[in-house]
């Protein structure tokens, strides 16, 4: 594969080491990476986002979570939706991210119902899917999706995340990383993100 400086890792993101699984073999750069990723993941938007969304379209299994990010980005990478197997510079341990993912699953069952607001409980599913990072790569648009379709899921409209600037080097994607590094007893800055990305 064919590189150039676009295709430089960015500050805070998990580097792309391994091509192997990519599926398609005429991207050479970042930015054809990017727009192939971004063709993906509109599917899956429009899937989850558009209409009404019901528990059975997104049951928040096990299974579907990975399912979820086999959609964002499986027409991409061969890996997608599958747990990775090597441990990356963020998140869990590889043995334990299936254990992981499935104590998000059971927490977010009782979710929704509690004192904390929607926006609330989305920041911090956000928060621990990213923790975890459960695929060698996609795991930060994976998270923001997750939250997205568990707000749509309870009635509420999704985040409007400036995803251009998240990917790349810009204040927003300075800020968004310093709030989804934050100790996990003090996210309060990733929810203020999301109160003041939230649609009307």
């Amino acid at each position: 594969m064919k590189t150039d400086p676009g295709w430089a890792p960015i500050s805070g993101e998990t580097p792309i080491d391994d091509v192997s699984g990519l599926l398609i073999p005429e991207i050479g750069t970042r930015r054809q990476l990017n727009q192939a990723e971004a063709e993906n993941i509109t599917l899956a938007a429009t899937k989850y986002l558009v209409g009404r969304l019901t528990e059975a379209d997104a049951p928040f299994t096990f299974d579907w979570m990975f399912e979820l990010h086999k959609e964002m980005f499986g027409r991409v990478w061969a890996w997608a939706g599958k747990p990775r197997t090597c441990n990356l510079n963020l998140g869990v341990l590889a043995y334990q991210v299936e254990p992981a993912v499935l104590g998000l699953v059971q927490d977010v069952a009782y979710w929704g119902k509690g004192p904390s607001s929607l926006i609330e409980d989305a920041a911090l599913l956000h928060y621990r899917a990213v923790k975890i990072h459960p695929f060698l790569n996609g795991n930060g648009r994976w998270a923001r999706m997750l939250a997205n379709v568990w707000l749509r899921r309870h009635g509420a409209g999704p985040i409007l995340w400036p995803e251009p600037h998240i990917g790349e080097v810009s204040p927003i994607r300075s800020e968004y990383i310093a709030a989804i590094q934050a100790d996990r007893l003090d996210y309060a800055p990733l929810v203020k993100l999301h109160e003041r990305f939230a649609s009307v």
